[in-house]
């Protein structure tokens, strides 16, 4: 499945939000999800499925992207 491979690393899903300057409660709200969900995502304790991965995906792209104009 295409939205799984594109899920990056624990540590880059972590690392791409703060540089965005966002809290896991402010990700958490943009996707729908709660906190507890985004933590749980980055610590590898949970994976996101069904709807709830592509926003993570799409959120996650949207940030890549966004510091990469930043650079």
């Amino acid at each position: 499945m295409q939205i799984r491979r594109d899920l990056p690393s624990l540590a880059e899903r972590r690392a791409l939000r703060q540089a965005a300057g966002l809290s896991t409660s402010e990700l958490a709200k943009a996707i729908g999800v709660s906190k507890q969900a985004v933590t749980s995502w980055e610590n590898g304790t949970r994976n996101p499925r069904g709807i709830h991965l592509d926003r993570y995906v799409d959120a996650l792209r949207a940030l890549r992207d966004e510091i990469a104009k930043a650079a």
